[in-house]
């Protein structure tokens, strides 16, 4: 790549343009390789939205790409001065916190009242979709039922009754006589090795996470 190839290519204009239309690891491999045009860039008042929004894009393609610890370790190179001083990297970086500790009611509460730009939102609304659904799909396999209160905050309905109601009922979950939700079981991906161990395994895991938060609700 020519220094002149990456000064185009390091512009708010292509890195909107660049959210708003590949897939994450397109995203994710493109700004792997101007990095060191961002490392390179001082950060200041003149190159402070440059840099938020391209640092930021980088975090949601990792996020999108189930990446957590390349993000941690990606929040290690950024200017520390950007971190604590940036409103759009400030909210990044505590989005990646509730998500590395599964804070699912914070999770979503960043994602929708943090100031994101306008060159973010596409992945931000990316994002909110494939993390709820991921979300149903991990509560398929964790549960045999749970209450629509518990359900709200894992998917990102707390205090919508209603809107969780009509997400759920496009899955196909039930709700009982007893008022518990009652997940469709998850699908296996074609090619998966859904094992008994690897079952119980998962299922350790996400209960593990989830419990966690059960005394917010």
């Amino acid at each position: 790549m020519s220094s002149e190839r990456g000064v185009q290519k390091f512009s708010l204009a292509y890195l909107s343009n660049l959210a708003s239309s590949d897939t994450p690891s397109t995203i994710v491999e493109t700004l792997a390789d101007l990095e060191t045009e961002a490392a390179l860039t001082p950060f200041s008042s003149d190159s402070a939205i440059l840099l938020s929004n391209f640092y930021s894009i980088y975090f949601f393609a990792l996020f999108l790409c189930d990446d957590l610890n390349e993000a941690r370790f990606l929040s290690k190179r950024i200017p520390v001065l950007a971190l604590q001083s940036d409103p759009l990297l400030i909210s990044t970086y505590t989005l990646l916190r509730f998500l590395y500790t599964r804070n699912y009611a914070e999770t979503y509460t960043v994602i929708d009242s943090a100031p994101w730009s306008e060159h973010v939102s596409p992945l931000v609304v990316r994002f909110k979709d494939y993390y709820r659904q991921k979300t149903a799909v991990l509560l398929s396999k964790a549960y045999s039922s749970i209450s629509p209160v518990h359900a709200a905050v894992y998917l990102g309905f707390k205090g919508d009754e209603t809107g969780l109601q009509e997400y759920v009922a496009v899955r196909g979950w039930l709700l009982d006589e007893s008022g518990l939700l009652k997940p469709a079981p998850a699908e296996v991906e074609e090619g998966g090795m859904d094992t008994d161990a690897e079952g119980n395994d998962m299922r350790i895991a996400i209960l593990s996470g989830l419990i966690t938060h059960l005394t917010e609700v």
